[in-house]
């Protein structure tokens, strides 16, 4: 059944019962038809009572489709929670709802606790009756929403209790909100190149190799870099133009964990990646990401292969609004020595979070094929990337 159903029932309700067996005796001994037919008509409404309410949302279908939402903070959406009743009506009933606090319902002046919130809706549904329940929400923070927990509070006829119905199988909807982004000041100054064969749209390195047309020739242009026979086509001299090519490609490496609790600045370290992934996504740049948070798969971390482009970074979004405060850390040392021995290493990397000396030994590990490192440091309300310096001397020592 997708409903579980339980009663809380006040004790006076047995003593409706037992009053109305007394008046049927008594009626007998009095010899009375009245008090009579007022025992029968009142134990034929609790037997109509406890009918009800034992025979209540038998016949009650939610639709419950699998569907996951994305905002940005403050942008609105809604739940929408269809339902269908072919069995008894319900009536006056009481439709209470809990979802994550990462969006915030609208309309309702609610607080939220222990990280939800609980809205309670008027809710009565005929025999053969359809009903759209609509709760708009505005995204709040980051994070992944869910609808936690449904329960239909019915009330007795007598007012004596109530029948609770609890939704039993997982509600499929998710209400995913990207994070806001922390301004990294000084990105500019460490978009870098180095030369390679990867083609980029700035570099200032070409594949002579790999010509990509020509243009009108210029007074400051090598003669060796004239295309005769499209000068002789076009009765004006042409410079040859070659792909620009580089070795680019950033890794951005979280660590949210400090200690074995997650980090106070967890909001932060995400933010800053945000913001350098906008920004490498806008100058063609690839990027991967790993998050030392423990899934399961082949991977055992979050880790996003590298990639560009506005696909790629919705899905780099949408792995970083998946952290959140409850989840399962992964020892940040054991995924830096996994993502050197059997992902794809990127050329440039881009560490964030705590470190400690073991931290540092794996990263020196990884700069000696000639990864070129980073650290991203936080200072109040943005941040900026500085290279990471590795004492070679020290790291020995430890």
């Amino acid at each position: 059944m997708e409903w579980k159903k339980y009663s809380v029932e006040d004790n006076s309700l047995s003593l409706t019962g037992i009053l109305g067996i007394f008046l049927l005796l008594a009626s007998f001994y009095f010899k009375s038809w009245q008090v009579f037919l007022a025992a029968v008509i009142f134990l034929l409404l609790i037997f109509a009572n406890s009918f009800y309410m034992k025979n209540l949302g038998k016949k009650l279908v939610m639709q419950n489709p699998k569907k996951r939402h994305k905002f940005f903070p403050d942008e609105e959406g809604n739940w929408t929670l269809e339902f269908e009743n072919k069995g008894l009506p319900i009536l006056s009933g009481e439709l209470k709802v809990f979802f994550d606090d990462s969006v915030a319902p609208l309309n309702y002046e609610l607080a939220e606790r222990f990280g939800r919130y609980e809205l309670n809706i008027p809710f009565s549904l005929n025999y053969n009756e359809q009903k759209i329940v609509t709760i708009p929400f505005a995204a709040r923070k980051r994070g992944v929403a869910k609808i936690r927990k449904l329960e239909l509070h019915v009330p007795h006829f007598f007012g004596f209790g109530e029948t609770i119905l609890e939704y039993r199988t997982p509600i499929k909807q998710e209400a995913l909100v990207y994070p806001v982004r922390l301004p990294v000041n000084n990105k500019l100054s460490f978009f870098k190149d180095r030369q390679g064969t990867s083609q980029t749209a700035y570099s200032l390195f070409e594949d002579r190799l790999s010509p990509a047309g020509t243009r009108q020739y210029v007074s400051t242009d090598s003669f060796n870099r004239i295309h005769w026979k499209a000068s002789a086509r076009k009765q004006t001299l042409q410079t040859k133009i070659f792909d620009r090519v580089a070795e680019i490609g950033w890794n951005i490496s979280l660590n949210v964990s400090a200690g074995h609790s997650i980090s106070g600045q967890l909001e932060e370290l995400i933010s800053s990646a945000a913001d350098m992934a906008y920004y490498w996504m806008k100058q063609e740049v690839p990027i991967s990401l790993c998050v030392n948070i423990r899934v399961a798969g082949s991977t055992p971390f979050y880790f996003i292969p590298a990639g560009s482009g506005n696909k790629h970074l919705q899905k780099v979004l949408e792995t970083l609004a998946l952290v959140d405060n409850h989840s399962s850390l992964y020892p940040y040392e054991k995924m830096l020595s996994y993502y050197k021995t059997h992902l794809a290493t990127q050329p440039y990397f881009m560490h964030a979070g705590y470190s400690k000396p073991s931290t540092v030994n794996m990263l020196n590990l990884i700069s000696q094929d000639g990864t070129l490192l980073y650290e991203l440091h936080l200072s109040g309300k943005d941040a900026v990337i500085q290279p990471l310096q590795i004492k070679m001397k020290e790291v020995a020592g430890r």
